[in-house]
């Protein structure tokens, strides 16, 4: 998660919000179309690193439209949720989703640490600047100093608080209760089908279950596929055509239904 802020500050883009899973990653962010396009592939190179990235694509919309800013973040916010993870997004601590109308954070200084009494990744966290150079770099995979001034937990992660805007995010929805409106309202397929998100990736029957137990209780308020009737199976093999772009053999396995019925229908 450190990439993000180094990637941030070499482009100066502003971080609104993300979140992070394990086949897909989502940024709001503010900036120029270079800027934002330098951001995301340099943010690619550095995953890539980590995970094999041949399988998944890569989409840019621009957001002018305040409305559709906020279904936007709301959107983003609520994935864990989506996936059927089984956590709220406030809790998932892989997104900006716990940042945003919370208290201001307190810091007592002490020596070169910094202590804080409610970071979410311990207690205990330094400045960057406080770093080696040699730490710096394992850590950051960068020679930047424009990150001095953050935060850096026990679990050497820094702080998102330092690096995402929270403060524009507040401006935009004004109370808490609106973001919390954002987050819990199923635009999810609206925002997917608009942007083709979940086409750019190519996806296993293990990563698919997840969102299918999902999909079962949103539109059908059923807890697994085997309760479905024949009919709401193909309208879930429908739902998941049009969501994650998938068809033939795996559409036809997922879903329990026959293949030459689906090739007519989709």
């Amino acid at each position: 998660m450190n990439c993000i802020p180094v990637c941030a500050v070499q482009h100066k883009i502003t971080i609104l919000a993300f979140c992070l899973m394990s086949n897909h990653v989502h940024f709001i962010v503010r900036g120029n179309k270079v800027s934002c396009r330098q951001f995301i592939f340099q943010y690619r190179r550095k995953l890539s690193r980590l995970a094999d990235l041949s399988r998944s694509g890569t989409t840019m919309r621009p957001i002018e439209d305040m409305g559709y800013l906020m279904k936007a973040i709301g959107y983003v916010l609520r994935n864990p949720v989506s996936a059927g993870l089984g956590i709220m997004p406030g809790n998932y601590t892989w997104s900006s989703a716990s940042l945003y109308f919370r208290e201001k954070l307190y810091f007592r200084e002490k020596s070169e640490e910094t202590i804080h009494e409610g970071n979410r990744f311990g207690k205990t966290v330094r400045k960057v600047g406080s770093l080696s150079y040699r730490t710096k770099r394992e850590l950051l995979h960068s020679q930047t100093d424009l990150l001095d001034d953050c935060l850096i937990s026990e679990e050497n992660m820094i702080l998102p608080e330092c690096y995402v805007d929270t403060e524009a995010v507040e401006n935009i929805f004004r109370t808490p209760a609106r973001l919390l409106y954002a987050i819990s309202r199923n635009e999810n397929l609206e925002m997917e089908l608009d942007n083709g998100i979940l086409h750019k990736t190519k996806y296993s029957d293990n990563e698919l279950y997840g969102s299918i137990t999902g999909l079962c209780q949103e539109n059908f308020h059923k807890n697994r596929i085997e309760e479905l009737s024949i009919e709401q199976r193909y309208s879930l093999a429908k739902i998941l055509h049009k969501k994650y772009g998938i068809a033939g053999k795996q559409l036809s396995r997922l879903t329990n239904t026959d293949l030459a019925i689906l090739k007519k229908i989709l």
